[in-house]
């Protein structure tokens, strides 16, 4: 990056005299920068941006490859042509970090709104639940006997604290796990309690029982942002371990071409990167209620720009990339779906 500060005459940090007509930009002595600290506050932004993400005309032009010319990026990156863009593994780090940002803003607000509703209409229900449990009992209060009539009592009562949620079964182990069973131990259940719990469901406690029964009763407690931090954080460890088995698929997909797994990669890297940017601006068009007809057109795109960028990186004929682009769209797709489901049982796991 081009630096508009002023050059000293000599070095600030060793003292050192630069002579006239020879390189100036770092002291050959000690390495220091030569250049007057006495700068804009823009400069500083600039240098500070530089430091951080190597912020410079590279993202730019990186950026203007891998949005508008699929495939090409990769393909002048493996060409020899590095200097001019962003490293692989730097771009990914910085896209993959906004848009999981993005994903966890966006996520928590939007299902703090469902829980809102979610809420309200659970409240709705159990009025109705105890309006309908007080009809029964004044209806056959006067013709059931006292026993039935205290075992009416006592299943309103355990309605009532299983708040309408008792027949709901969670299996955990060898045994079943109510809504109820979950909401009796405390917050930080002690070995005694969660054991007590699974000799009373005729299980027998073992490490992944008592996990399993800890892990419950940590999500039954979690607040709305602790989940989406949490499923996110998952998703993010799974996505970072799903391009070297997309990058294997390729090599598959294109075994004659004699390629190293190498290229592979940096060509997974560079779609992921594209990926997360296009749902990144997806996120963002569907905050603004007039553009949602638009982020339904959005899903189109990545199938496109997947076949453009197999054309142009492999070069081969349209015919075979069509098909290729097909069968390893179907292969991707499952694996992304294998790594979701592993993504949030790792989530779970680790919460």
């Amino acid at each position: 990056m081009a630096h508009s500060s002023i050059k000293l005459p000599a070095c600030a940090n060793c003292g050192h005299t630069f002579q006239p007509n020879q390189p100036d930009e770092f002291c050959p002595s000690c390495g220091q920068q030569n250049h007057d600290l006495n700068v804009s506050f823009g400069h500083v932004v600039e240098e500070t941006l530089e430091g951080i993400f190597h912020f410079d005309s590279k993202v730019f032009r990186t950026a203007g490859l891998l949005l508008f010319r699929p495939g090409q990026l990769t393909r002048r990156f493996m060409q020899g042509h590095r200097v001019s863009y962003v490293p692989p593994i730097r771009l990914y780090i910085f896209i993959s970090f906004v848009f999981f940002f993005l994903l966890s803003y966006f996520g928590t607000h939007s299902k703090d709104k469902v829980l809102d509703v979610s809420e309200k209409n659970t409240k709705a229900a159990e009025v109705r639940s105890q309006q309908q449990l007080d009809s029964l009992l004044q209806a056959n209060a006067s013709l059931a006997s006292p026993s039935k009539r205290a075992a009416l009592t006592r299943a309103a009562d355990s309605l009532k604290k299983s708040g309408g949620n008792f027949h709901l079964e969670f299996p955990i182990g060898n045994i079943s796990l109510t809504g109820a069973d979950i909401k009796s131990l405390p917050e930080e259940p002690t070995q005694a309690q969660i054991d007590s719990l699974i000799h009373s469901k005729g299980g027998h406690p073992s490490f992944l029982t008592r996990l399993s029964v800890k892990r419950a009763v940590r999500w039954r407690d979690a607040t709305t942002s602790e989940v989406v931090h949490q499923l996110v954080r998952a998703g993010s460890i799974m996505m970072f371990l799903l391009m070297p088995l997309a990058a294997l698929l390729l090599k598959g997909a294109y075994i004659r071409r004699k390629r190293r797994y190498v290229s592979h990669l940096i060509f997974t890297v560079h779609l992921h990167c594209f990926l997360f940017l296009l749902f990144s601006l997806w996120l963002g068009v569907s905050a603004v209620p007039w553009l949602n007809n638009l982020s339904d057109w959005l899903w189109l795109v990545p199938a496109v720009y997947f076949v453009v960028a197999l054309h142009t990186f492999y070069e081969q004929s349209w015919g075979k990339t069509l098909a290729k682009s097909l069968l390893l769209g179907v292969t991707y797709f499952f694996t992304l779906a294998l790594c979701v489901v592993a993504g949030i049982l790792l989530g779970v796991v680790i919460f």
